[in-house]
């Protein structure tokens, strides 16, 4: 029985009889807009049937009569079909609609039954009590002497109920117990729960506002550093251009001391070969020998003078490239220094 009794309530529990009564309610009211729509369709067809008759050809109708006539038998026919099943599923809608969900009687009636059932071993253990009783009266009813004996069983049997009405007693008391304190466990849970949450909410605003300040500082270190970064590009740039400028001056002097001694040189020669040439047909060679002398020193003096003075400019200018060369090379590492700070700093705001 109670089995049978719990095979019903989970067959109603899972057939969830409230689900398909919205089911049947929702499909009903569609099932009314649809015979507002059909009327108003079928309303429609009629007009549009008399305006065909009235507007086509005597013979065209004759000809179309037989179709128009198996389509309107055939709309009739599906008419009847639709409304025999929307008056079938209306009846069934009535009926199940006020059902009442068996569920929670039978869930009820589950329980009423298991209780039932431990009565009926209870009622079944006194039975056998009290027949044990009468076997122990007809075997001592001539025996007067057996009386102690008999109020003793039957104390023991007092004694055995009232022992199983006290463990009904103590079985409720600890049943009720155990609600409370499963109700209680689960009020502890649900505070504890809610002051985790709370503890988690503070954490997470306290966090997002130490994120916030880091987020702060770090714009402020990046707009530093891409302040710091122009500057340094531009003076950098600045002193390149002005180390290139120096040394390009320093090329043209070279160049020009080069050409004014090539210059020296070629009078020099032309001066030894001038000598060398009017020697020997000059009358009177003192005075002019002692000029191309004073001439030719002059020329000689001049000529260790600017090469002294390209000599020095050449080292001047490879000092500069060498200069320009480190100056390049430190910068592109700085550069390269800033640009990866740049890129870490762009990378913790990302």
């Amino acid at each position: 029985m109670a089995a049978n009794a719990g095979s019903m309530f989970q067959y109603w529990k899972r057939f969830d009889l409230q689900q398909l009564q919205k089911e049947l309610d929702a499909t009903a009211t569609q099932l009314a807009n649809r015979q507002d729509e059909s009327e108003q369709s079928r309303k429609k067809l009629i007009d549009l049937s008399r305006e065909f008759k009235k507007n086509t050809p005597e013979d065209l109708r004759k000809q179309v009569a037989p179709l128009l006539k198996s389509f309107q038998g055939e709309i009739d026919a599906l008419s009847k079909r639709s409304k025999e099943a929307e008056a079938a599923f209306l009846n069934v809608y009535k009926k199940i609609i006020d059902v009442p969900d068996p569920v929670p009687v039978l869930e009820l009636a589950q329980q009423l039954q298991l209780k039932l059932q431990r009565m009926h071993d209870i009622e079944t253990e006194n039975t056998k009590l009290r027949e044990t009783l009468e076997d122990y009266n007809k075997e001592f009813a001539d025996v007067k002497n057996q009386e102690v004996t008999i109020k003793a069983l039957k104390e023991k049997i007092r004694e055995y109920e009232q022992s199983l009405k006290n463990q009904a007693e103590d079985l409720a008391q600890e049943k009720q117990l155990q609600l409370h304190n499963d109700y209680a466990e689960k009020e502890r849970k649900l505070q504890e729960s809610q002051d985790s949450m709370s503890s988690r909410v503070e954490e997470a605003e306290h966090k997002a506002q130490s994120l916030q300040t880091a987020l702060e500082t770090t714009q402020a270190e990046l707009f530093d550093l891409k302040t710091k970064y122009d500057e340094e590009s531009t003076a950098k740039a600045d002193e390149i251009e002005m180390v290139m400028t120096d040394l390009e001056r320093a090329n043209q002097r070279a160049e020009g001391s080069q050409r004014e001694a090539e210059s020296l040189r070629d009078q020099l020669s032309l001066s030894n070969q001038s000598q060398q040439l009017g020697s020997p047909a000059k009358a009177d060679p003192d005075t002019e020998q002692v000029a191309e002398v004073a001439s030719h020193s002059s020329l000689e003096a001049e000529l260790r003078a600017k090469e002294r003075e390209t000599a020095q400019l050449v080292e001047d200018v490879q000092r500069l490239q060498a200069s320009l060369t480190k100056l390049r090379e430190t910068t592109s590492s700085q550069i390269t220094q800033l640009e990866q700070q740049l890129s870490s700093k762009t990378a913790v705001l990302k």
